[in-house]
């Protein structure tokens, strides 16, 4: 029913031929624009500094401390995947240590198999209780 049309040529002809379809697109128009409307986003900032530093007094310091939370925020919030992904791994690891930990005690080498036991333990809990730590100590910077 259709037939496909093949064009064959080389490499330097593909690379130099012209678009078929030319595009008019008026370059001094489009930049006006931008212009414009970077003016317009000016504008609106520094009317609305000017009308919270008259409501409020001084902003440059309360401003810093938003953005410095917002900031603490976002990094916190990047790193709450990787955090929930060690605390879920934690688990697995820690049953095979134990496990290797029964293991030794199994074959005679008891003091090496109730160290591993007592380390993966020790380690399981560490693993789950450390977010929870670091969230004590933002919350104690941020008080400070």
């Amino acid at each position: 029913m259709f037939k496909r049309k093949v064009e064959t040529m080389s490499v330097k002809e593909f690379m130099s031929r012209k678009p078929r379809f030319e595009t008019r697109f008026d370059e001094f128009a489009y930049e006006r624009k931008i212009d414009a409307s970077k003016m317009i986003v000016k504008a609106c900032v520094t009317a609305g500094v000017i009308v919270l530093s008259l409501s409020f007094g001084d902003v440059s310091f309360a401003a810093a401390n938003v953005i410095d939370g917002a900031i603490t925020a976002k990094v916190v919030g990047v790193f709450e995947p990787v955090v929930e992904l060690v605390k879920a791994l934690s688990y697995p690891i820690s049953l095979v240590m134990m496990l290797s930990g029964g293991l030794f005690v199994m074959i005679g080498n008891s003091e090496r198999g109730f160290s591993m036991i007592q380390k993966a333990g020790l380690g399981y809990v560490l693993v789950q209780m450390l977010p929870m730590i670091m969230d004590l100590l933002v919350e104690i910077a941020k008080a400070l």
